[in-house]
């Protein structure tokens, strides 16, 4: 083993060395943490790449209920007409219900966005006393494959904005070795332009076909941490883990500038324990291409920023998940239950919450045993930064072209409809090794509730889609049917009949058909809320409201540093200069910044609702059912051997 790999794994020993469990518990002097002989690393590994049965059937479950749930569906179409509008009617329903509690979150989000990037997070983390700061760091790691030299570039200026760059921030730019010499050479030539920007920066080169991986983010994301443990563990063996933040983003993500300063301020502000289990996320808003890409493609920009401003201003019922970009301790990552990123999965944001959350709940299991006070709670949560991130929607050159890129990536981010069975098999196993009644009803509610998101999100949703397909079908089919039979007369008895049955009053229904049309008729009604919270998010984006001049924070640097960050970040100071100058604007380029007047306002609240009208339902079957339906028959056929698909962004 090298001095590297010792340094390392004494980072990971320093993460067990946990104070205590809980208020509740006195575990025994010599318990284990988690820890233990780290020479056998972590206690266990939980996969559904597992061989054996139950991880068999865990990943064969999803699978099985998607399918079941479109049989039904279909079969229903066919031989029970009655039965197929109550589905139909049940499905809209849940899907109302669900998409208006994040129209009505999203909303508040919206305004959580405004207060917070209102606030200089900075100022308000110079004003903690230095104890409470000193062994503040931030790796941050950016995972990519066949990325853009100048968007990797302007990622690295958007990140340099930061007041902490200089000072305590140390980048890795993990590269894929796939890329053979033209990406190493890249790779050299982007550290040595950005140096200076950073505390430090390197790149590492994840190899190609390592056993029992899975080629994407999360095996990548893996290897660029161990490699930076390697490079920082010897440094970071006698500092507090909890203070050490790991970042993951995309390499087109554009952190707010004030993100990396609220992050450190909202985990410091927290007690070390509390801190050393959450995890931090900011909204991802798909909008620096907004305007460019097809109707199809931005209706599923607006679904996301919805769908992400819900779930994390509004976690009462259903917990907000990682989702792309987000950040946690070190404490967390490298606690012997986690141990990193999983390399053999496709979703790693999903998958690494779902990992964390039951890494707390395995500790507390094992305290258990030692302890009976020690209660199974949940403990893991994320939280919310207010402050957005802003990437791309995935483009190539000319329609079509932008419509398949697009196609390609809703194939991969469906391909997590798996990590359902990875949530039913880390509740089973945790169930059997103490037992069902151990568990307390709370914990076992709060898992449901994870897995009871991941199906509404997976597959009610995209069932619903697919039986209002089948709806139309049905329908144009009874219409043709009319038609045939009429076709005698101008207009024959048995027409008008048939006419009347489809579109007569609610008094000639039957009540299935009352359900189905009430459910249909709210549709209209949430669509509105929808397209004005999509609306408010882009009119500040384009008016510049969320990146405000942040020259304001130098004042709070000492004088050298102050002199040393404004050089470093003077190139990306000068983009922002001439707020007319749309093409310099990294967030939206080529969009002017500046206020618009209200007709400007309400225009694009009509361009967003015909996007959401037209476009809708059309790109959910195209971006959701069709992936859902690949990604089901691709876990029969071959378990979680998934291929990772890379979606094209723009040049």
């Amino acid at each position: 083993m090298t001095s590297e790999d010792v340094a390392a794994a004494g980072v990971a020993t320093a993460a067990t060395s946990r104070p205590a469990v809980g208020p509740q518990s006195s575990p025994a002097p010599n318990m284990r943490f988690g820890g233990g002989d780290l020479g056998a690393g972590p206690r266990r590994k939980l996969s559904l790449s597992e061989v054996a049965l139950l991880p068999w059937l865990c990943c064969m479950a999803p699978a099985i209920v998607l399918f079941s749930n479109y049989l039904l569906v279909l079969g229903s179409a066919i031989w029970s007409p009655c039965l197929f509008d109550w589905l139909c009617a049940l499905l809209t329903c849940i899907t109302w219900f669900w998409i208006a509690n994040m129209c009505i979150s999203s909303g508040l989000g919206a305004k959580k966005l405004r207060e917070n990037t209102a606030v200089d997070w900075h100022a308000r983390l110079a004003d903690l006393p230095e104890e409470v700061q000193a062994e503040v760091k931030h790796i941050v790691l950016l995972p990519n494959y066949l990325e853009n030299e100048q968007m990797l570039k302007e990622t690295l200026d958007n990140l340099a904005r930061s007041p902490l760059a200089q000072s305590c921030v140390h980048v890795v730019l993990a590269m894929e070795a796939r890329e053979g010499q033209e990406g190493q050479e890249k790779a050299a030539r982007i550290v040595e332009e950005k140096k200076h920007l950073f505390a430090d920066i390197f790149a590492t080169f994840h190899p190609k076909g390592l056993p029992g991986e899975t080629a994407g983010k999360s095996s990548n994301t893996q290897f660029a941490f161990r490699q930076a443990l390697r490079k920082y563990g010897a440094a970071l063996c006698q500092t507090d883990l909890s203070k050490i933040f790991l970042t993951v983003a995309d390499a087109d993500t554009l952190l707010h500038p004030q993100y990396l300063s609220a992050l450190t301020y909202q985990g410091l502000v927290m007690e070390k324990e509390e801190r050393s289990w959450t995890m931090f996320q900011p909204p991802v808003l798909l909008s620096r291409n907004l305007f460019s890409v097809p109707s199809l493609t931005r209706s599923t920009s607006h679904a996301t920023l919805v769908f992400e401003l819900a779930g994390l201003s509004s976690q009462h019922v259903f917990p907000a998940f990682a989702f792309s970009t987000y950040s946690m301790t070190l404490a967390l990552a490298s606690h012997p239950e986690v141990d990193g990123w999983d390399v053999d999965v496709i979703a790693e944001d999903h998958h690494m919450f779902c990992k964390c959350y039951f890494a707390a709940l395995w500790e507390l299991l094992n305290a258990k045993k030692a302890s009976s006070e020690v209660r199974i709670t949940p403990r893991v949560k994320v939280q919310p930064i207010f402050l957005p991130a802003v990437s791309f929607l995935v483009e190539a050159d000319g329609y079509i072209a932008s419509l398949r890129a697009r196609f390609q990536q809703a194939r991969r981010h469906m391909q997590g409809i798996v990590e359902l069975g990875y949530v039913l098999l880390q509740w089973i196993r945790l169930s059997t090794s103490i037992g069902v009644a151990q568990i307390p009803k709370r914990t076992h509610l709060s898992i449901a509730l994870i897995a009871i998101k991941m199906y509404i999100m997976h597959i009610v949703s995209s069932c619903q889609c697919f039986a209002l397909v089948l709806v139309a079908i049905c329908r144009t089919g009874e219409l043709l049917h009319a038609l045939q039979l009429g076709s005698g007369s101008l207009l024959g008895e048995e027409l008008r009949a048939q006419l009347f049955n489809l579109t007569g009053s609610w008094s000639s229904m039957s009540s299935a058909q009352q359900a189905l049309a009430a459910a249909m008729s709210q549709v209209s009604g949430i669509m509105m809320l929808y397209t004005v919270t999509c609306a408010i998010v882009a009119i500040d984006l384009m008016e510049g409201t969320y990146h405000k001049d942040v020259e304001s924070s130098l004042s709070l640097l000492s004088p050298k540093e102050a002199q040393k960050d404004s050089k470093a970040r003077s190139l990306d100071l000068r983009r922002s200069a001439d707020p007319q100058d749309g093409s310099s604007r990294l967030e939206m380029p080529g969009v002017p910044e500046g206020r618009r007047s209200w007709l400007a306002r309400i225009a694009l609240i009509l361009y967003i609702l015909v996007d959401n009208f037209l476009s809708g339902y059309p790109a959910w079957a195209i971006f959701a059912v069709i992936p859902v339906l690949l990604a089901g028959w691709s876990l029969l056929r071959r378990g979680t051997d998934f291929e990772y698909v890379v979606a094209l962004k723009p040049k």
